[in-house]
């Protein structure tokens, strides 16, 4: 028989059911974590990659779950406060920064109370040739998802994986590995309006959609310069729209992705010159020069040596110099600790980004170094909707963050410093301000005879200087540029695509020299924004404008309070050229970079198909003649991708145009006629322009700084 329980024997009851309730101790061997990371088992070294983690538990957990790629060299640890309840299992996603390592483990670690109560780990490969394409719901259409399937060229395959509403929530930053997404015809209309900003964010910054539309038939939630319009393709920023014409929901997928240069790397600077070198110097931490070092030892040796000697000779009092000799020495050790103390009296903390505008509102990538002079561990915080960022191959010479941390109100990192010590963090995200921030907006149009024309207006309310515009090797200074102004700028020969490497930025903003801290540009914060735009940032066919300011601050976290750190920014706009009516020049050509293993330092094996070499894609502008189309390979020789295969192109006539050695008519030019001033002008065939597209592969490198780039131009 059961005993009533009397007086505060209840209270004790009470507190102890409602404790075994709400307390989540810690979990027993019954919680499992599940580990899915990338897609299809890859990635893309250098993006950030979704990392799926499962936590099965018995019992209420809650805890710390922190997700690690490879070495923390290659990406920081990331960490979110998780909840799990009894009996349940929950599923979160994380965006962790990846770097150079090709197979990296990716590991999950379930924390409490500081201990590791479960764990989960799996294994991530570069994708090599693999071009990976995300699924949105209605292009699978329950359907299982296809199996790998060769791409439209022979140089990969193509696998691909389901996107859910998580993956697009995450959006750009999940989307990091994927090179195509693949949606039914209003399924962008359909989307969140914050997972449809980071779709279009993805497609600006380099990716491609296909979209299952009928060519001429528009899309909704795409922007107006966006649309496939009848040509059934259309440039988006740095990326492009595809309409698939019923493709995809009939499940033709082979053939139907092309090659990319998604995660291909720019060569085009060596990468010599450190970001973190310049933000430490505007932090305020900066190194006496070896002159002012050598002065401050003479006098030293000068007053303990014979100044010193002299004194106590002509006082007649020898026995001074034991008071004397130490009494110096301290002097000079106070003197050097105060010079040393005011070298780092500077600003503590100061920013260096890049901001580029898009139909989604401008996007900022900001790399923030903070100094602390007495050692502390800084905690700092960029807002919500930023993430970590791509790897920007920043350099080993500053302090790095342990793990950052996310929390609903942005990404936060802490980061640990001694006395004395510099440190770096970097995100990624919408830039203060949303589309009122505003860009550089370009207007132009291509004349024959190589010649642009157009006007570049400054929608910023800051004041840009040293304002250029590029279009492959060749550039326009333009000086300084107010808000709201607007300028004309003019460029010859943009059609001849000649290489001369970066000389033309080097000499308007420095080139190596040692940052000027007074000056707008910074030479090192040009070198990250190129590695970040990719291969084909810069490249004929599209319009580059760069600006500089110091009036861009983002809002950065610092503890409880919100701060605007000082820096440099340079603002970036991208256009397309724009061919005249009556142009016949091959300025419009759009020209990718779709394989390059020479100049992609995060790649494994060559992705250039079995023959290896750089691949390139050349894009005609819509109704453009298509006769009497020479390519032209500084290598003396190219294949050409027509009718299902490579071929090797052919002179049909001795000389071909420009050619090193003359090729003999009908028959390959041999690899004796390589590597001459101008190469070789080899005849593109009618089969070989597949919608507007022509695919050349050469054995060699094709970025803008190789031996000299390959151009697709007219006979004469």
């Amino acid at each position: 028989m059961l005993r009533p329980v009397h007086g505060g024997c209840w209270w004790a009851l009470a507190a102890a059911v409602v404790t075994s309730v709400l307390w989540a101790g810690p979990a027993g061997a019954e919680t499992t974590v599940q580990v899915d990371a990338g897609y299809a088992g890859s990635f893309v070294p250098g993006q950030e990659v979704p990392v799926r983690v499962r936590i099965s538990a018995d019992r209420l957990v809650r805890g710390t779950l922190e997700v690690g790629i490879g070495n923390p060299e290659n990406g920081v640890p990331v960490a979110m406060a998780v909840e799990v309840p009894g009996g349940g299992q929950k599923e979160f996603l994380l965006t962790a920064g990846s770097g150079t390592n090709q197979s990296p483990d990716v590991v999950a670690r379930l924390r409490q109370d500081d201990r590791v109560v479960a764990s989960g780990q799996t294994s991530i490969k570069a994708a090599g040739d693999t071009e990976l394409v995300g699924l949105l719901p209605g292009a699978v259409r329950g359907r299982a998802v296809p199996g790998a399937t060769p791409l439209a060229v022979d140089v990969g395959t193509a696998r691909f994986a389901a996107l859910g509403e998580v993956e697009l929530d995450h959006a750009p930053a999940s989307l990091g590995p994927l090179s195509t997404l693949a949606a039914d015809v209003d399924e962008l209309s359909r989307l969140s309006p914050a997972a449809r900003a980071g779709v279009l964010r993805w497609i600006d910054s380099g990716g491609r959609l296909l979209v299952d539309s009928a060519r001429g038939e528009p899309v909704p939630g795409l922007p107006d310069a966006w649309q496939p319009g009848a040509r059934g393709r259309a440039a988006a920023g740095r990326g492009e729209v595809v309409a698939t014409d019923g493709a995809i929901a009939a499940g033709r997928w082979t053939g139907l992705v092309e090659p990319s240069g998604w995660g291909t790397v720019s060569s085009r600077f060596g990468g010599q010159s450190s970001l973190a070198t310049s933000l430490a110097l505007g932090a305020g931490l900066r190194t006496p020069q070896i002159g002012w070092l050598v002065g401050f030892l003479a006098v030293y040796v000068l007053a303990v040596g014979p100044l010193l000697f002299l004194a106590v000779r002509r006082a007649g009092r020898p026995e001074l110099a034991w008071v004397a000799v130490p009494l110096v020495a301290v002097l000079f050790s106070t003197g050097s600790y105060v010079v040393g103390r005011n070298l780092r009296e500077a600003t503590q903390l100061v920013h260096a980004s890049v901001l580029s505008s898009g139909p989604a509102g401008p996007m900022a990538s900001s790399y923030l170094g903070v100094f602390s002079r007495s050692g502390e561990t800084v905690g700092v915080g960029f807002p919500a909707g930023w993430s970590s960022g791509p790897f920007a191959e920043l350099g080993q010479s500053a302090a790095t963050p342990s793990v950052v941390t996310r929390t609903a109100d942005g990404p936060s990192w802490r980061l640990p410093l001694e006395a004395g010590q510099f440190g770096m963090v970097q995100g990624t995200g919408p830039a203060a301000g949303g589309p009122d921030t505003g860009g550089l907006e370009i207007t132009s149009v291509a004349r024959t005879g190589g010649k642009l024309e157009g006007t570049l207006r400054n929608t910023t309310s800051f004041q840009l200087e040293e304002v250029a515009v590029l279009v492959g090797s060749e550039a326009a200074p333009m000086g300084s540029l107010g808000p709201g102004e607007q300028r004309p700028f003019s460029l010859s020969n943009i059609d001849a695509s000649r290489n001369r490497g970066p000389s033309a930025e080097a000499q308007m903003w420095g080139g190596m020299r040692r940052p000027d801290l007074d000056g707008p540009s910074d030479f090192s914060l040009w070198e990250v924004a190129m590695r970040l735009g990719g291969v084909n940032f810069i490249s004929p066919g599209a319009v580059v404008a760069a600006g500089w300011t110091r009036d861009y601050m983002p809002e950065v976290r610092v503890g409880s309070r919100t701060v605007k750190p000082e820096g440099r920014t340079i603002v970036l706009g991208r256009q397309p050229v724009v061919p005249a009516p009556d142009d016949r020049s091959m300025a419009a050509v759009r020209r990718d970079v779709v394989r390059d293993p020479f100049a992609n330092r995060f790649a494994g094996p060559p992705r250039g198909g079995p023959a290896g070499g750089g691949v390139v894609r050349f894009v005609l502008p819509h109704g453009a003649d298509t006769s009497k189309l020479v390519v032209t390979s500084p290598f003396g020789g190219a294949e050409i991708w027509q009718g299902g295969a490579w071929a090797p192109a052919t002179c049909d006539t001795p000389g071909c145009g420009v050619v090193v050695r003359e090729c003999p008519p009908g028959a390959p030019c041999p690899p004796q006629a390589m590597r001459g001033p101008g190469g070789a002008a080899l005849t593109v065939p009618a089969t070989a322009v597949r919608d507007g597209v022509i695919h050349v592969r050469v054995p060699g490198p094709v970025s803008l700084d190789g031996p000299g780039p390959v151009t697709l131009g007219r006979s004469t």
